[in-house]
């Protein structure tokens, strides 16, 4: 089967964690690129999350719930979740890292929607 017959299926993804399997790099890798960007997502997997303090910030601070739709924060978790076992059975730290803070900051803007 062609790499774009599994382009067009959807399945590009799981193709390419196969081939990527039969070989793996070391990490961090030995190409000043690839470690570069190695160290960058590791970094952007701890930052990210942080996008959510305001979000936080306006609900117990200022016990604003306007417009906040729990049913979504709620999806969200779901979500994060989902992805933490996805980077998990792949081994993938920074997957790992950042869906357990941004599940962890869900969480606190759903409580904070139920008790404001």
């Amino acid at each position: 089967t062609s790499f774009c017959t599994y382009c067009m299926l959807g399945f590009h993804h799981i193709r390419s964690r196969a081939r990527a399997a039969e070989g793996l790099e070391p990490f961090p890798s030995r190409n000043a690129l690839k470690r570069y960007l190695d160290y960058l997502m590791y970094a952007v997997g701890v930052l990210s999350p942080l996008a959510l303090l305001p979000q936080i910030g306006s609900i117990y601070l200022n016990h604003a719930t306007e417009g906040v739709s729990i049913e979504t924060w709620l999806l969200l978790c779901l979500f994060n979740l989902l992805w933490i076992n996805y980077g998990i059975v792949h081994g993938d730290k920074p997957i790992i890292i950042s869906h357990s803070l941004f599940a962890v900051f869900n969480v606190i803007i759903v409580a904070g929607v139920l008790m404001y």
